[in-house]
């Protein structure tokens, strides 16, 4: 038990890994539990949230199902269209694994089985108040997301960098990531036919609630339901992850902006963009509002290939800002005379 339960908490390591070997999975009756809590962990990435597995009275089958729905997330992850799902699910591995380690009854102890079973060269720190010591090269091996772990915080004695307890299952967090991203995405011949239909549904999905999320933020100030069509597409692409172009992203951010969109709501829907680089990003974003740039005609638009083929109905030549107020004006028109139907059959 305390095998599956470590294999379980840790599914990219090596000990996961035999323990899956052992169980002999038919990758074509894969369990639909195991697929549920896969879907979930997927979802999870996604939206940035935590994933937690309650352990309290869990049986056998139940961690086993957990196991098993490592890899079939990993799966739901490398055929999505969402560019950034490895890193998503990457970090989230991160975040679950630190925590594990430092909420642990015996947090040295398990920072060391996770060690031991990765294969990294640590030795236990002489030095008063650290827990470990790691070779220079080997703690620069691993590219760090999280600043906490840079190794400019770090103390450097004989070539071997000290780490507190903290600090090494941070590097460790770290090492699980690397791991994780580096196994992604896998091969699609690999991948049961099952798992692809039911990926492109979950994928479907996950688009529909992040739009719906953003839109709410919006709500009251910009109405996503109101953008051209070839706005709307640029709008959705960006906000499914996908790298858009240098003009796509310049024409969708001055076209925003022209509707009233904050500099902070800007830079949260352009961060979803696989390539985002926040100084990029807040360089240009400052540009756009202190030079008061506007978006291109709907001509230029179609010479940079961004119109769809509803524009040639919708948009008819129109600026997109244009369309947006057009078609603002006629929905506040429809709404007014809504309410005002409704205060008359209210009085009478």
């Amino acid at each position: 038990m305390e095998k599956l339960v470590f294999a379980q908490k840790f599914p990219f390591s090596e000990t996961a890994r035999n323990y899956l070997k052992q169980m002999n999975i038919d990758m074509n009756k894969l369990p639909e539990s195991a697929i549920k809590r896969a879907a979930l962990m997927v979802s999870k990435a996604f939206s940035g949230a935590g994933y937690n597995f309650d352990p309290i009275n869990a049986s056998n089958d139940l961690y086993e199902t957990e196991l098993i729905a490592f890899p079939i997330a990993k799966m739901f992850v490398s055929l999505m269209r969402s560019s950034n799902m490895a890193e998503k699910f990457s970090k989230m591995i991160q975040k679950n694994v630190f925590l594990e380690l430092i909420d642990s009854k015996k947090p040295k102890e398990l920072c060391a089985s996770l060690a031991d079973d990765l294969k990294v060269n640590y030795s236990l720190s002489e030095e008063e108040g650290f827990f470990v010591s790691v070779p220079l090269l080997t703690y620069l091996g691993v590219y760090f997301v999280d600043p906490e772990t840079k190794l400019l915080n770090k103390p450097l004695v004989k070539g071997k960098v000290l780490l507190t307890e903290n600090d090494f299952a941070r590097f460790l967090s770290e090492v699980a990531y690397a791991k994780v991203f580096s196994s992604l995405p896998i091969d699609k011949t690999q991948i049961p036919k099952e798992l692809v239909a039911l990926s492109k549904s979950i994928d479907s999905q996950l688009v529909v609630i992040e739009k719906k999320n953003f839109d709410a933020k919006m709500l009251g100030k910009i109405d996503p339901n109101l953008f051209p069509p070839c706005m709307s597409a640029l709008y959705t692409e960006q906000l499914a992850g996908k790298k858009l172009s240098y003009f796509a992203r310049l024409t969708l951010a001055t076209f925003l902006y022209k509707l009233g969109m904050s500099k902070t709501e800007l830079m949260s829907l352009l961060a979803k963009s696989p390539d985002f680089d926040k100084r990029v990003a807040e360089y240009h974003v400052n540009r756009i509002y202190d030079k008061d740039l506007s978006p291109p005609g709907h001509k230029k638009i179609e010479e940079y290939a961004l119109a769809v083929p509803a524009c040639a109905k919708e948009c008819r030549g129109r600026h997109p800002v244009q369309y947006y107020i057009s078609k603002l004006r006629v929905s506040n028109r429809i709404r007014n005379t809504k309410k005002f139907a409704v205060g008359e059959k209210n009085v009478s």
